[in-house]
């Protein structure tokens, strides 16, 4: 399987798509998480327990309430009728990217380019993204073919420029994952199991 430094770049390209599939994560209008009640970093309300910080709660392991855009499969190995992903033996990679609400536009310029380059890739089976307002984070769910057509996506053009952006979108809970699996694990549910179960690797 690939290696972590590539792994680690395959999620911002993928996590700019989400945000761009899932029509980007919403703030208050100043570029600060509404999360809690408040702005990110004031207090959300009067005397009593201490404030939390705006992203407590926040996990990649937990599938957010609050999820939005295409939750479901969409691609061409998904059955038109039934609207389920085919059966088979695929690669499926996830990404889940913690963002700085503040740098939704830049996020949003980069996600174009790379949406478009991804549905041109040989390989792509299938692909689900969804962003939270809450926890100012975006998720992917692709499925790929081989492990072949993830790595040509990588070394996109628009891929690359995109993952050069990491650590100034990411606030460094940013993570993925792929495995071997059958349809019945190209799931949201099965992809934050691994997310939790995944240690280190985060940007």
């Amino acid at each position: 399987m690939m290696n972590g430094l590539l792994l680690k770049r395959i999620a911002v390209g993928l996590g700019m798509l989400a945000a761009m599939a899932a029509g980007g994560c919403a703030d208050d209008g100043d570029g600060a998480s509404s999360a809690n009640g408040g702005t990110a970093g004031e207090p959300s309300g009067g005397g009593g327990a201490p404030p939390s910080a705006p992203f407590d709660g926040c996990s990649k392991g937990e599938l957010e309430p609050d999820r939005e855009g295409r939750l479901e499969l969409a691609g061409p190995g998904v059955d038109a009728g039934t609207g389920a992903l085919k059966p088979g033996s695929y690669l499926v990679s996830t990404t889940y990217l913690a963002m700085k609400p503040e740098m939704a536009p830049t996020m949003t310029e980069l996600s174009g380019p790379v949406m478009e380059s991804l549905f041109t890739m040989k390989g792509l089976v299938a692909v689900a993204a969804t962003s939270s307002s809450s926890c100012a984070a975006v998720r992917t769910l692709t499925v790929w073919e081989s492990e072949l057509d993830m790595y040509a996506f990588v070394g996109s053009p628009a891929h690359v420029k995109a993952m050069g952006q990491a650590s100034s979108i990411s606030r460094g809970t940013s993570n993925v994952i792929s495995w071997e699996g059958s349809e019945r694990e190209a799931t949201w549910e099965e992809a934050a199991k691994r997310l939790g179960s995944e240690v280190g690797g985060d940007i």
